[in-house]
Parts: C-alpha cells; sequence; structure tokens
C-alpha cells in the first residue's frame, strides 16, 4: 500500500513546481485540478452539473465550460463558490479515490490539491506538505500569472484557507519565496526522508 502524501498550498505560491519536481523524479501525481478538468469536460456529469447550477452562460461557443465567466460568476460570491465545490466535488472525490487505488503499489503518491483542506481531502493522506510563500510574493505571482486586477487577485486568494492555517496543519512545509535551487534542495531532502 503507497503513503499518500498531501501537497496543497495558496494559488501562486509555487506547489505546481514542487508537484512538477516531484513526478521528474517518478512520484506519480494525483493533480486535483486536472481530475477537475476531466469531469467537467464535454460529456461528463459534472459539467452537466455545472450547467444545471449555473445555466449555460457558463458554456463557450463549443459547449466546453467557459471557465473565465465561471471564475467571474464565483469568486466574488462566496455562495456560489461554496456551491460550486459541493455540486463538483462527488465526481472528482470519486476519481481521485480510483487513481489513488491504480497506484496501490508505489512507494508513495502525492495528491496534489490546492483545497485540500478546504474540500476535506486530507483523510485521504497519509502526510501533507504546505508550499509557502510570502503574500507579496503570492499576489505579484497571481496577478502576472493570471493577469488579474489587484481586487481579483485578492479575491482568489481570500477564497481560499489562509496560508497561515495551512502551515499550521501541515506536517512539511517547503519555503518558495527565494531561489528555485533552494526550493529543489527542501525537496530533496524531504524525499530522502520519505524515501527511507
Amino acid at each position: 500500500m503507497s503513503r499518500v502524501i498531501g501537497l496543497t498550498g495558496g494559488i501562486a505560491t509555487g506547489k505546481s513546481i514542487v508537484s512538477r519536481y516531484l513526478g521528474q523524479k517518478g512520484v506519480p501525481i494525483i493533480d486535483a485540478d486536472v481530475v477537475a478538468h476531466q469531469v467537467q469536460a464535454p460529456g461528463e456529469d459534472g459539467l452537466k452539473a455545472i450547467v444545471n447550477e449555473f445555466g449555460r452562460r457558463v458554456l463557450s461557443a463549443d459547449q466546453s465550460l467557459n471557465r473565465r465567466e465561471l471564475a467571474k460568476l464565483v469568486f466574488h460570491q462566496p455562495a456560489k463558490l461554496k456551491r460550486l465545490v459541493q455540486v463538483m466535488d462527488p465526481f472528482i472525490r470519486k476519481r481521485i479515490i480510483a487513481e489513488l487505488n491504480h497506484y496501490q503499489d508505489y512507494q508513495l503518491v502525492v495528491l496534489d490539491a490546492p483545497t485540500l483542506f478546504e474540500n476535506g481531502y486530507t483523510y485521504l493522506t497519509d502526510s501533507i506538505v504546505v508550499v509557502y510563500c510570502d503574500p507579496v510574493t503570492q499576489l505579484k505571482r497571481l496577478r502576472v500569472r493570471n493577469q488579474l486586477s489587484i481586487s481579483q487577485a485578492s479575491a482568489r486568494i481570500k477564497s481560499q484557507w489562509p496560508l497561515q492555517t495551512k502551515c499550521d496543519l501541515a506536517d512539511t512545509i517547503i519555503y518558495n519565496s527565494g531561489t528555485l535551487s533552494h526550493t529543489y534542495e527542501q525537496i530533496e531532502n524531504w524525499l530522502k526522508n520519505e524515501m527511507k
């Protein structure tokens, strides 16, 4: 049976950097965002559930999910964001559990989930790693990456648990405000301990 590591952090803290690095080291990664995209693809029940809840305005001309439109709809309205999570959770959770079962012969498997705590996935994990960066760096990275205004970026950050709260619940914290080499060094040290 594999040891399941929950990998999380705040939006734009560098969790994907850690996830990619571990994947390159041969550790299987189950990416909750990728799973969410899969269950929201045209023809999938997850997409049908979103349309039932929010209407056809969240669809693009080709009948795929218009993520930008959906984001505009939910990120400034906590009740709608909460409802989106409730609608999607059963589809995402079922797929994640199926993938965990698929990788059960590996020593380590990483469940990469930005909302690991918020959506209650911690029970699936044996240990939790949080990727942290300072709030100023986080806001700047998110604005640049997603081309958002300060208020849009702040709303996305505030839609998640505070980063410090996640750090308080972590077994390991990877600090990612500095250089990539410093981040990689921390991952290597953590990985050596996990693979003993």
